[in-house]
């Protein structure tokens, strides 16, 4: 991937979207793309699988994206573009085209007048000619809307879709599953979509000849579950034979054969329901019995419908066309094949091995809201459908899995669930004779809610983030064949409330603040420093290794307790049997195993081993906290919370002292100048002077006293001043202290000066920067940049970044941005360089961290 850009994406963490379809695998080229809050992401095609770029046109949440399905048919060779569809709850549905990691959105497809859910898309082709695309897509208006286009020559960048046909939901109701494949012999497209009413129907694309146009008709009707129905896939395990999967909220799976066989005489036709010369001629009174209008009564149609069930399950249903290529009849007999019982929960996924039409064994996976993943084989001997593995999670306080793949070559499968995680498992493809083994292998996911504060640890090795999906995420670098990837190494935190803010105390402690009036220190267990190192090979964490005998193992959690409770090694005489004295004893809601990794760890070692014991919470803030910040020299904490009042807006300091040998903080002084909420706070390199922004649109800078430690009010402005007129929303100090800078939503950004200046020096340096939106982020860089000049970043309302050099002398001069493919797609919550730069072809490169209401946490490279 060529970038021409002077900034590089090192690392991108973002969650799934929590929605069935969000996940695909497929493609040209075998890519891996999952919805991500308002965009798209694709990750690389190898192991560790990590996002590449992520891709943004939908104005709300992507519901589900879908790769373009080929058929044995299609001349992939042909095909000039890879292509993919993705529908969102902004009523669209757009077509990606593109190859490698460059797609752009290529149509809009309008016409649903609400959240659309679910897409499914194939190509057909007509005459090894002309390529025609089918996309179906779901909505909650009640319609399927079905849209096509015709390709000349496979000229798919100069052809465009046309709405073809609108399905309306009988009742109101919803389609839930779509599936587009080819029918057996006549090769004609089919559709199946599963309802809200518990059935599924067959809708095939004839000619009528009184409208003169091709659209698909409905034929028959599936009936058999008792739930929703939430997927259907298609396989074909032989030229004449299809074999339907269909998974339902009744906890069931339904495997129904459709077989097709060629009758030499009309005569031999033994349904009333016949298709001729691929027109719709008429439908026979067992076709209506299942194909009811909208103002019949629903009683009376199910209790037909209780009557015929028993037969339906035993005996065959049967339609006939009449194909005119082959010039001979085809009759198509559908029946219940089999019933699978193997989830306790509903089942959003059915998934055929992707390999199965080329005479792969019968391969079916299925994904349960009940945490597991189920591999279904087909006994040949027995005739009998066998779960062969079993994956999933075991134990936390997580739901179940919302959907599952295949890759193309059936080697990996993934699935992800309801907290945005993936799980990737490798098959034993090399030994097969050992059975179906699942080894769960490297893949990155993140955050599935807005990412609030980020921070960096003192040595700048590895760095924290902190979400309103209620968890703290510790992500550090993997030295692994000679190379370095970023990667979730731990969670230390997984809470009640939605959490705010963090920083770091020192390499090992950190305090964050949520939604609660508390502020909480956590301190790392050994087998976590022990894991970080083997991982990082980070000689500066040696150290506290070799200090991390007096020092926890793990952390657990209670189950009716927000704490993290320490886990040590308790030496004990085996026979002696520690009676549980509390029920927090009895019951734990995550459970600590030491493990030790030489990888990346899994979603299931995240939630229950990487856990940070909470050693002190502090209270003294009246409202829920909103910014924490700590000095340079790891001894003071400032906080400050939610306020509308000036006597909540005060910035409350702890000071870190020495009890029993054991570092405690606490309170020793109250911080005033602010009236409403403040937004941020930053100490200077030097410790010398805290700067504070607030929500009234003032910034204060508080000058530490050598005598007696303490904090004053040195200078500011005030709520009524003549540069921000609306809310700072962030503040940075430059390397050398002698400037900071503030970042407001009136869209201006202003250089002060910082250390050593008069009390009477509350004026700009220079120019200030006017810009079209507003700036919600903003850092200096830790050093200047080769030609002298001031690096800043700033983030915006709209998720982009931008790269500006200022100088004494010449103010502001816009350097460079990222790219839209790599940047954010909402707006940035905080941005923080690493303090410590490299040096490469003349240029110093440095690192910058981000993180977004987008849900995502990204790692950038710079040379300036």
């Amino acid at each position: 991937m060529t970038i021409s850009s002077p900034v590089n994406p090192l690392y991108i963490s973002a969650g799934c979207n929590r929605c069935p379809k969000s996940l695909d695998w497929g493609g040209k080229q075998n890519q891996l793309i999952y919805a991500q809050s308002n965009s798209i992401a694709l990750l690389s095609d190898c192991e560790p699988f990590e996002i590449k770029c992520t891709f943004n046109k939908h104005t709300q949440r992507v519901n589900a994206v879908k790769w373009i399905a080929f058929s044995e048919h299609i001349q992939k060779n042909k095909l000039s573009t890879n292509e993919f569809v993705s529908v969102s709850k902004d009523k669209s549905v757009i077509l990606w085209q593109g190859q490698n990691f460059e797609y752009q959105p290529c149509q809009i497809l309008t016409g649903h007048t609400n959240n659309v859910s679910i897409v499914d898309a194939m190509y057909y082709d007509e005459n090894n000619t002309n390529l025609v695309t089918y996309i179906a897509s779901a909505a909650i208006d009640s319609t399927v809307r079905i849209w096509n286009r015709r390709s000349q020559n496979y000229d798919l960048k100069n052809s465009t879709f046309n709405q073809d046909q609108v399905i309306v939901s009988k009742m109101n109701g919803f389609a839930l599953a779509l599936k587009f494949f080819l029918l057996p012999t006549s090769n004609l497209p089919l559709l199946l979509i599963g309802f809200d009413n518990h059935k599924i129907e067959l809708y095939v694309r004839l000619h009528n000849e009184s409208e003169n146009k091709d659209q698909f008709y409905c034929l028959h009707t599936l009936i058999g579950h008792e739930d929703w129905i939430r997927d259907i896939d298609v396989c074909q395990p032989r030229d004449n034979q299809l074999l339907i999967a269909s998974s339902s909220q009744d906890n069931y799976i339904r495997l129904w054969k459709l077989e097709s066989n060629v009758l030499e005489n009309k005569e031999d036709i033994s349904t009333k329901l016949i298709i001729e010369d691929d027109t719709v001629e008429n439908q026979s009174d067992q076709s209506d019995r299942f194909n009811k209008d909208e103002d019949e009564d629903e009683e009376e149609m199910s209790k037909k419908l209780e009557k015929t069930e028993d037969e339906l399950k035993l005996k065959s249903s049967l339609f006939t066309v009449h194909c005119k290529k082959m010039n001979n009849y085809i009759q198509y007999s559908i029946n219940l094949e089999s019933v699978l019982y193997g989830h306790e929960d509903w089942i959003y996924t059915v998934k055929f091995h992707p390999k199965m039409s080329f005479g792969q064994p019968l391969t079916l996976i299925s994904a349960s809201m009940d945490k597991t993943l189920v591999v279904w084989t087909y006994n040949e001997e027995n005739s009998v459908w066998i779960d062969v593995a079993r994956a999933g999670d075991i134990g936390g306080n997580t739901l179940g899995f919302y959907g599952a793949t295949f890759d193309p070559s059936a080697k990996y499968i993934i699935a992800h669930g309801y907290q945005g995680a993936l799980h990737l498992w490798k098959r034993n493809l090399e030994e097969p004779e050992k059975g179906e083994i699942l080894t769960p292998a490297i893949i990155n996911s993140g955050h599935f809610d807005f990412v609030q504060d980020i921070c960096w640890e003192p040595g700048q090795n590895y760095f924290l983030t902190v979400s309103k999906d209620q968890t703290t995420r510790f992500h550090g670098c993997w030295s692994h064949d000679g190379t370095d990837t970023w990667h979730e190494i731990g969670r230390p935190q997984i809470h009640g409330y939605d959490l705010q803010c963090v920083s770091f105390i020192d390499r090992s402690k950190f305090v964050s603040g949520a939604d609660e009036k508390v502020l909480r220190i956590f301190e790392s267990p050994r087998i976590f420093l022990k894991n970080y190192f083997c991982l990082s090979h980070d000689q500066s964490i040696k150290e506290f290794l070799d200090a991390a005998d007096s020092l926890p193992q793990g952390a657990s959690v209670p189950a009716l307790g927000l704490s993290n409770k320490a886990v040590y090694d308790d030496i004990k005489d085996d026979n002696e049997e520690k009676k549980p004295s509390l029920a927090d004893e009895l019951y734990k809601e995550v459970y600590f195993n030491r493990v030790e990794l030489n990888k990346p760890p899994t979603e299931e070692h995240l939630l229950q081993n990487t856990l940070w014991p909470e050693t002190q919470k502090l209270y003294g803030h009246g409202y829920e906290l909103f910014s924490v910040a700590v000095d340079t020299e790891r001894k003071i904490i400032a906080s400050a919370c939610k306020a509308s009042k000036p006597e909540h807006a005060e910035i409350i300091l702890w000071q870190q002292q020495n009890t029993n040998n054991q570092l405690s903080f606490k309170q020793y002084d109250k911080l005033k100048g602010h009236e409403l909420t403040i937004v941020q706070m930053k100490f200077s390199n030097s410790g010398r002077y805290l700067l504070s922004v607030s929500r009234d649109r003032s910034w204060k800078l508080f000058e530490r006293k050598a005598e007696n430690n303490h904090f004053e009010l040195s200078r500011g402005i005030g709520s009524k001043n003549a540069y921000h007129t609306r809310i700072i929303w962030s503040c940075d100090w430059s390397d050398d202290d002698k400037y900071f800078v503030t970042a407001s939503r009136d869209k201006r950004v202003f250089v002060w000066y910082g250390e050593n200046a008069s009390v009477d020096q509350c004026k700009p340096v220079g120019n200030n920067l006017d810009l079209t939106e507003s700036i919600t982020a903003c850092a200096f860089a830790p050093s200047k940049c080769t030609d002298d000049n001031y690096l800043i970043a700033l983030g915006f309302e709209s998720g982009r970044i931008e790269f500006y050099k200022w100088s004494f002398e010449l103010g502001f001069i816009q350097f460079c941005a990222v790219e839209d493919r790599f940047s954010h797609h909402s707006t940035v919550k905080r941005l923080s360089f690493r303090k410590k730069f490299f040096t490469k072809d003349k240029f110093k490169e440095f690192h910058l961290a981000s993180c977004s209401e987008d849900a995502s946490a990204r790692l950038f490279s710079l040379k300036a």
